[in-house]
């Protein structure tokens, strides 16, 4: 089952042009092995679950050199993800030997990348790995169980340049399969694309806490340098009490010398505005209405409707 090829026109907003993307479901199943491809480049990835993993070792292009992810959540830690990064002249040989391998049984999703013309070498895929890792750790959003981060630089500098023009691709194209991996803060978007144009700043300020936000790639972002508040209230939903205990643990919020506040160590995404709002508050909140545009007081809530109004009008 396979989605046919689609042109995105170049957006109108300033967020420079869109991308061809064909995906193919190999057995018509969302949970089967998937491949994908972006138009005009020469890499493949195909995503399976584990339990279609021997769909996936089947295939010849598991049989290439390539670099691979397994990912699942951390069976330790609630709401933290495990990621390992490996690679190999034949994939699938790895694959079968971690699936067996006490250490690796916390994955649950498994992304192969390879060259569609079978021109990635051990050298390429040794490359890829490494960088893959490095953008793994800047980007924080989970955590890498790989023992080593070997850095490799046994390329010629044409070479890397070519790679370096791969994993831009790959950048852009893991987030859309689910495995949201790469992608850092504000300053931190997919090197192909533009960047998006800069919005409002939203601020909250309930209960004394000051805490900043933008809205960066489909994520709200809590900025660097804000505050929560430390005490939780009873309607604090419990998976917002494990994120925190989580981000403490992790050396993300810090308790400030007063003991009445968290600030936030760096810039941390959430899914929505009530999300970001509950884990500053402590308890449940309405982030559409508590969240404010920075020097127009004007909520989140009342900000979206106004820009979908613009939307459905055709102009800004």
């Amino acid at each position: 089952m396979g989605l046919d090829w689609v042109s995105v026109p170049k957006n109108t907003h300033g967020r420079g042009f869109g991308r061809t993307l064909k995906l193919y479901l190999v057995d018509g199943s969302p949970t089967g092995v998937i491949t994908a491809e972006l138009g005009n480049w020469s890499g493949k990835v195909l995503v399976a679950s584990r339990s279609a993993l021997p769909d996936l070792v089947k295939r010849d292009e598991s049989g290439q050199t390539g670099v691979y992810l397994l990912t699942g959540p951390d069976p330790k830690s609630l709401g933290r993800t495990l990621v390992y990064v490996g690679e190999s002249d034949t994939v699938k040989k790895r694959l079968v030997t971690h699936d067996s391998d006490e250490a690796k049984q916390f994955f649950d999703r498994v992304c192969v990348i390879v060259s569609k013309d079978e021109n990635l070498t051990k050298a390429h895929g040794r490359y890829l790995e490494s960088r893959i890792l490095a953008l793994i750790r800047n980007a924080d959003r989970v955590h890498p169980v790989n023992a080593t981060e070997p850095e490799f630089r046994g390329l010629p500098e044409s070479e890397i340049a070519d790679m370096e023009g791969f994993l831009s691709e790959v950048e852009v194209l893991l987030p859309v399969l689910g495995f949201d991996l790469l992608r850092g803060g504000p300053d931190t978007e997919p090197r192909t694309q533009t960047p998006p144009p800069e919005g409002p700043t939203f601020r909250f300020t309930r209960v004394g806490t000051f805490a900043r936000a933008k809205e960066v790639g489909g994520e709200f972002v809590v900025l660097g340098g804000s505050n929560a508040r430390v005490k939780e209230t009873k309607t604090c939903p419990d998976g917002i009490r494990a994120l925190r205990r989580q981000l403490v643990e992790d050396g993300v919020l810090k308790e400030e010398s007063d003991g009445k506040f968290l600030r936030f160590m760096r810039d941390v995404s959430f899914g929505s505005p009530s999300g970001a709002a509950s884990l500053v508050h402590g308890g449940s909140v309405n982030g559409r209405k508590h969240w404010k545009v920075q020097g127009s007081g004007l909520s989140y809530g009342e900000w979206r409707d106004q820009r979908l109004a613009i939307a459905q009008g055709g102009s800004e």
